[in-house]
């Protein structure tokens, strides 16, 4: 494609650079917790409207936002509306686990993690940012995103892994051979990110060497992965299947979207859906009932009432909307592009905490509401 200028709306519109369906039933919705591994006959983990809406067909989105900006500046609208409708509360929805009693009576055991470290990640990009050390937040940005959104695929690929009975040995394939994939595809023309790529020509780095690397990894993972699933190839249905197959092609837009911050949103818009999907579906289930403190609450109803859930989504995009636009009119920018880096990577270190299933608690209290076993493992 032809090359762009790069994207870089008010210094916001993406950190790399400075509606949910209303659902089923309650019973419905919550079937799930009583199947055994394999009995799932349908293999979806709630339809396959919701499945390939938000999860298996989610990278689609991204073209609406890389093709109006390829072929019109008027097209920087639909980049504007999918970073503060979509973007801006899938970072935030991290703190909505926050809200649960449960969660926070054990996040309160757990304080220097779950609450000094956000903040100390803050003190970090702050600091970075203000002495002009630009590259070194973007380029942590940029590996750390890699490495999460992969992370997130192969969750929830074990998810319909567990229904359809796979065995918890294919996890480290799975994860190898998505990590590998996304990982080769990042990378293959890395010249595009200048933060990394002119870092590493200043140290006289072999660039060459990180791609290979990541396709090696590709390479050995999908080849142990692929000999897994043929071992229990007829109780491979198509839900996991097709999610698969999305995962690996996840990254595409680093092969033909010359500028690297377009191609970053436009993979991320998929990674966006899949994660707004799953936290609602686990909330909806969860907190089913309106009970438990104010706060719990208030989460109870943001999750099991659709109006109510699209008001707290604009409402959220909304407010960092009118936040970039009073620290432009001030005359300091800087502090909302310190506020909205600190927000993505705060986002990735909280949830490599709440989504960490090696934790007892997370089996106990994730576990349940997503797959047919309490002890199902990422």
């Amino acid at each position: 494609m032809r090359r762009m200028k790069a994207i870089n709306v008010g210094g916001m519109a993406n950190p790399f650079s400075a509606g949910v369906p209303s659902g089923r039933e309650n019973a419905d919705l919550l079937d799930a917790r009583t199947l055994a591994p394999g009995q799932n006959k349908r293999g979806w983990i709630q339809s396959p409207l919701f499945d390939l809406s938000l999860f298996t067909l989610s990278p689609l989105a991204g073209l609406f936002v890389i093709l109006p900006a390829l072929v019109s500046p008027r097209g920087l609208q639909v980049f504007i509306a999918a970073t503060y409708l979509i973007a801006i509360p899938h970072y935030v929805s991290s703190f909505s686990f926050y809200l649960g009693d449960e969660n926070l009576a054990y996040y309160r055991t757990r304080r220097l993690a779950f609450f000094v470290g956000p903040v100390l990640i803050f003190i970090a990009v702050m600091a970075l940012r203000l002495t002009k050390i630009d590259a070194a937040v973007q380029s942590t940005l940029y590996v750390w995103n890699v490495f999460h959104v992969s992370m997130q695929s192969a969750g929830i690929l074990s998810i319909y892994r567990r229904l359809n009975g796979g065995l918890l040995s294919e996890s480290r394939f799975a994860r190898a051979s998505i990590l590998g994939v996304n990982g080769s595809l990042a990378f293959f023309h890395i010249d595009r990110f200048p933060p990394i790529y002119q870092n590493l020509l200043r140290v006289h780095f072999p660039v060459w060497v990180i791609r290979d690397a990541f396709m090696s990894v590709a390479v050995v993972g999908l080849l142990f992965y692929l000999n897994s699933l043929r071992r229990r190839a007829k109780r491979i249905r198509v839900p996991e299947l097709t999610f698969l197959v999305s995962s690996l092609l996840l990254f595409h837009p680093y092969l033909w979207v010359r500028d690297s911050n377009l191609a970053t949103f436009g993979m991320l818009m998929g990674h966006f859906l899949q994660y707004l999907g799953i936290v609602w579906l686990l909330n909806r289930r969860k907190y089913s009932t309106v009970e438990g403190s104010g706060h719990q609450r208030l989460l109870s109803s943001i999750s099991t009432k659709t109006p109510l859930l699209l008001l707290a989504l604009v409402s959220v995009g909304s407010l960092f909307y009118l936040a970039q636009k009073s620290s432009a009119w001030l005359g300091v920018p800087i502090s909302y592009v310190i506020v909205w880096n600190s927000l993505a990577l705060v986002h990735f270190y909280l949830d490599g905490l709440i989504w960490a299933f090696k934790d007892p608690f997370v089996r106990k209290s994730i576990g349940p509401y997503l797959a047919p076993e309490s002890h199902m493992a990422a």
